[in-house]
């Protein structure tokens, strides 16, 4: 008997598949072993990061290739007693309409979801074309395993949807990402007579307003309706010792790059708000650079395929996805994407994380008709 969406959603989230851990095999060998019950071509791909998923159903020998996509790692559990429940973090518990658990948002649902859609279309006649199944892992280190399936002896795709928390959304943009890393230097000196000037940790404090001051003007720039940060200080370091003024302090901050605020835009307003903020307190403006992980914002979207989704489920809102995709990595290969999947990006990394029900069903029911009449 085939499992419902949200009870396959609870056994991979019993697998608890964190970031490279033998959960990942665990959940891939029961995806896989779902998808073959389909009748579909399952292929396991090794990959340094884990095992990997490619199956394809052809319905015919012409027509249009939809990839449907989805990542399977999760997140490392912060604090499992922070959790209502003793073991709720990997229990897969169903419960008064939600399925709870690490990763049910984001994406262990999305996952069931894109098996249960196929299943349905898999059940039909008359469809053309084919659709693949694409499961990956390392999508937090950069897309890496998506791009090792994306290289593998494909015919090219017209399309792909990606299995995002989108939270009754539809997006066709992704956010991009960019690490910082800010370095200030004093002279230090015995605490006796130190000053704002020999004392790193004070540099350090003024990068933090100074930061804060450019997120303000970004947000003003471009407003959104949740009022998300485009700024976030996110550590600081200064000094190893209690009595003496820091040397050197250090401060990571990220920034959130949408695709309407070009990075420049960012780094420019980032720069002068640093210049006025060092020069106002009398203080040498810090070095700063740009680490990893980078990621580009995406920006090509499958419109049309968008708008099916919409006209499926009108209830469904547009969005910009606040938040990197494995969609770039469709983007460079000039694949449109959708994104649209269960769940709330909200909810993930957090205590108590849920998918619903509702969720789950309503996006096979959307996703499968959609797919349906693209492939009819």
């Amino acid at each position: 008997m085939s499992l419902s969406v949200a009870e396959l959603t609870s056994e991979l989230v019993r697998c608890h598949p964190t970031h490279r851990s033998e959960g990942v095999s665990a959940a891939i060998d029961l995806a896989a072993h779902t998808l073959r019950t389909l009748g579909l071509d399952c292929e396991i791909r090794p990959y340094e990061g884990g095992p990997q998923i490619a199956a394809t159903h052809a319905f015919a020998d012409d027509g249009p290739h939809v990839i449907v996509h989805g990542h399977i790692d999760i997140e490392d559990v912060a604090d499992e007693t922070g959790w209502s429940s003793p073991g709720l973090w990997r229990a897969g518990e169903i419960r008064a309409g939600r399925v709870y658990g690490a990763g049910t948002s984001d994406m262990l649902g999305g996952i069931a979801t894109l098996i249960t859609a196929v299943r349905r279309l898999a059940e039909q006649g008359g469809l053309t074309g084919r659709v693949t199944v694409q499961i990956a892992v390392d999508r937090h280190l950069g897309g890496g395993g998506t791009r090792a399936l994306l290289s593998a002896d494909l015919p090219r795709a017209e399309l792909a949807v990606l299995a995002e928390p989108t939270n009754r959304h539809v997006c066709t943009t992704a956010y991009g990402f960019a690490r910082y890393h800010l370095t200030a230097h004093a002279c230090g000196g015995p605490m006796a007579y130190a000053t704002d000037e020999s004392n790193a940790a004070t540099h350090a404090s003024t990068a933090l307003l100074a930061l804060e001051s450019a997120n303000r003007v970004l947000q003003e720039l471009y407003p959104t309706r949740e009022g998300i940060r485009y700024v976030l200080p996110t550590s600081i370091h200064a000094g190893d010792q209690v009595s003496a003024p820091a040397t050197v302090a250090a401060v990571d901050f990220a920034v959130a790059l949408p695709p309407l605020l070009p990075e420049e835009t960012a780094l420019t307003v980032i720069t002068d708000t640093l210049i006025h903020k060092f020069a106002s307190a009398g203080l040498p403006v810090p070095s700063w650079e740009r680490g990893e992980p980078h990621f580009t914002a995406t920006s090509l979207g499958h419109q049309v395929f968008a708008d099916l989704l919409r006209e499926v489920n009108p209830g469904l809102q547009w969005c910009q996805y606040p938040c990197p995709s494995d969609a770039r990595v469709f983007q460079e290969l000039g694949v449109p994407v959708v994104l649209h999947g269960p769940g709330d990006l909200a909810r993930t990394r957090r205590s108590d994380e849920y998918v619903e029900i509702a969720e789950l069903d309503e996006c096979v029911d959307t996703l499968s008709t959609a797919l349906t009449r693209w492939l009819s």
